[in-house]
């Protein structure tokens, strides 16, 4: 059962599954709640909140100006029974990047998601067509994750800065997909590798792996081809995808691992890289998914 509390206008709410308690934040605007609305969901990287997400990077304000719903739930932290903590036991989705051997992988987010869902429905109307996914690093993991395994659930999905470790997913319904990507992110380098993350080194593969195994999931036809290239962007698109679903890349260039044209995470340059601001995604994905048929 859900509780409330209100601040700022965005209610936090509590749900039970799978005998942990998760939160969630949530904003209605005034509009939304006399007609089913669309729903976005935002999932925010690793150590993140989905509070902050909501009112730093734009959703709030796009949410009242759009009318549609948002919600940015938090994930568990990495030993989840533990309190969060930024550096010592970080907020994260299980999205396929965790090592298997964590207790944290033994959680399935993606049945949280659903019931989620479910919650949001109960407290608000929303039109069941137009529900869509975004998340940022291991965020954007995770809505490739719902996107493969919750295709009958969402609408399309839209990812910034991360990976895809679903390599295998077959949804049932391919989804149109927008990608968001830095050229000089060294957190998610496009070339993968080696790479420092505030809790210690890891490695990760190539960008275009998890691209390419996206774009099979999808059905698309490849290679994807360049659609423009400029000084600022570069976007390649697939098409011929199933169900009538396209899949295009932004590659920004010059810009970090910071979610774009969103406000400073409080983590250094030497760790993010640049954050140019060129390109605001929360913007461009709105766009993207009010574009959807």
């Amino acid at each position: 059962m859900a509780s409330s509390v209100h601040a700022a206008d965005i209610e936090t709410r509590k749900i039970n599954n799978q005998d942990h308690t998760w939160t969630y934040h949530l904003y209605r605007p005034e509009k939304t709640q006399e007609k089913a609305a669309p729903l976005v969901v935002v999932f925010h990287g690793a150590g993140g909140n989905g509070r902050d997400y909501l009112s730093k990077n734009g959703w709030v304000a796009m949410s009242e100006r759009a009318g549609f719903v948002v919600v940015a739930p938090d994930g568990l932290p990495a030993l989840p029974r533990l309190p969060p903590n930024f550096r010592l036991n970080p907020r994260l989705w299980n999205s396929g990047q965790l090592n298997p051997q964590s207790a944290r992988t033994k959680i399935d987010d993606v049945a949280f998601v659903a019931a989620l869902l479910d919650d949001i429905a109960k407290q608000t109307p929303i039109d069941s067509q137009r529900v869509y996914a975004t998340g940022h690093s291991n965020g954007a993991g995770m809505a490739y994750r719902v996107g493969g395994l919750l295709s009958d659930r969402f609408t399309a999905v839209a990812t910034v800065m991360g990976l895809n470790s679903t390599p295998d997913a077959r949804p049932a319904r391919a989804l149109p997909t927008l990608t968001l990507l830095g050229t000089h992110d060294p957190l998610n380098p496009l070339e993968g590798g080696v790479r420092q993350l505030p809790w210690g080194q890891s490695t990760t593969p190539p960008v275009a792996q998890g691209i390419g195994a996206w774009a099979k999931s999808l059905g698309c036809v490849e290679p994807a081809i360049t659609a423009s290239d400029d000084l600022a962007l570069r976007i390649d698109k697939y098409d011929g995808c199933r169900d009538g679903a396209t899949y295009t890349i932004w590659y920004i260039k010059g810009q970090g691992h910071a979610w774009p044209g969103g406000q400073a995470s409080g983590l250094p340059e030497s760790v993010m890289g640049p954050n140019l601001k060129s390109v605001n995604a929360t913007d461009v994905i709105w766009q993207f998914f009010a574009d959807q048929p």
